[in-house]
């Protein structure tokens, strides 16, 4: 039944979803055209097409500037449809089929939870993809250093300096990990919020969900950062030697990665809870 349940999910968020990312990669190679004719109108302007070759650089810049935008745009799109669709199927009219069904409340929160993380990976691979293709574009294709493009600073935002920075690739996937982890823990507290304040508010559903969720991610982000600090200043103090940043930014990344894992781990087993035995819809 599980099957089932994650096909009916998958069908109904690739129907809003598949056209929003086939327009993000339509976007991605505009931004893509944009870049290379920018690159070689810079390369080309000398004499006395410089003031053109400038005029057309700039708006190449500026097209593709806002293709980019549309194309990161997707994501949060990307997250407001997979949580709507959680929200709508559970908890508005709709909810009273899916909560009859004969199926445990388990399942339908694990179904909910792959459909949605693997739409999030999805999604991943679409904007890295195309903002890998802008880099190159932009750069005339003949760039092949990781390290000078979009994606590697993307994911070295996302916890890439697990390894010092040591590689380039090693960076990398550890922004990769460190990226999943954050995704499912925005994904589950999202879900965790809506379940509470479903059950918490007997009206104003949707504001009671958006503001939970706001308070949560605020207290999860304080006890993060009081945690990061205590374990830096501790081994910056505790006889590390020059070796403390390097080993402060090792615990601190993986503290992270475990955090945000325990804590989608406790958000999916209390949406698991309430909607086994808080929910009640009439």
């Amino acid at each position: 039944m599980l099957g089932k349940l994650f096909k009916y999910d998958m069908k109904a968020l690739s129907r809003v979803l598949v056209p929003l990312h086939i327009a993000a990669a339509a976007l991605a190679l505009v931004a893509c055209v944009c870049g290379f004719v920018g690159f070689s109108a810079g390369g080309a302007s000398t004499g006395a097409a410089a003031g053109f070759s400038e005029a057309v650089t700039v708006s190449m810049l500026v097209a593709l500037a806002f293709s980019v935008l549309g194309v990161f745009s997707a994501t949060i799109a990307t997250i407001v449809v997979i949580i709507h669709r959680f929200y709508k199927n559970l908890f508005t009219d709709e909810g009273y089929l899916t909560l009859t069904l004969p199926v445990t409340a388990n399942q339908i929160v694990l179904s909910k939870v792959l459909a949605g993380l693997l739409w999030l990976l999805v999604d991943a691979l679409v904007v890295l993809g195309s903002a890998l293709a802008v880099s190159l574009a932009a750069t005339g294709f003949v760039n092949a250093s990781i390290s000078d493009t979009l994606p590697y600073w993307m994911l070295s935002a996302a916890g890439g300096g697990l390894f010092g920075g040591s590689s380039a690739w090693a960076s990398a996937l550890s922004g990769a990990v460190g990226a999943a982890t954050q995704g499912t823990m925005t994904l589950l507290v999202a879900y965790a919020a809506f379940t509470l304040g479903a059950v918490l508010a007997s009206r104003h559903k949707v504001a009671a969900g958006i503001g939970l969720y706001l308070a949560i991610s605020w207290a999860i982000g304080l006890v993060g950062t009081v945690v990061n600090v205590s374990v830096a200043s501790g081994l910056a103090f505790g006889g590390a030697g020059p070796y403390a940043s390097t080993a402060a930014t090792m615990a601190t990344t993986g503290l992270s990665w475990v955090g945000s894992l325990c804590v989608a781990a406790t958000c999916y087993v209390l949406c698991v809870y309430l909607l086994d035995r808080k929910v009640n819809l009439a």
